[in-house]
């Protein structure tokens, strides 16, 4: 095989490599996009029926003083997401206990 072949070979497999990563990462992105909006339709839902019934049965809590609404669900969103980086982590170097 000529050096010219090889460099070819080498740049077709670099480039499936880097367009199966970005379509990998597009899912992951999908995923977690579904993940937010179930999350915030069920937080929506127990709050509508929290007003129709005039009770709170899920009282608000303030989980972190001195941020608003906006601040305390986007440090939510990151927690979540960080410990499902963690999860993830864990699960590729095969450290992740059984459910």
């Amino acid at each position: 095989m000529s050096d010219e072949e090889a460099a070819v070979r080498i740049q077709a497999r670099y480039k499936g490599f880097k367009v199966r990563k970005e379509i990998q990462d597009k899912k992951e992105q999908e995923q977690a996009a579904v993940r937010i909006q179930a999350n915030f339709r069920g937080h929506k839902a127990r709050k509508e029926l929290a007003e129709q019934s005039d009770e709170q049965p899920f009282p608000e809590t303030d989980d972190f003083p001195g941020y608003t609404e906006e601040e305390e669900a986007a440090i939510k969103i990151q927690a979540n997401f960080r410990g499902h980086k963690a999860r993830k982590e864990l699960a590729t170097q095969g450290r992740l206990p059984a459910q």
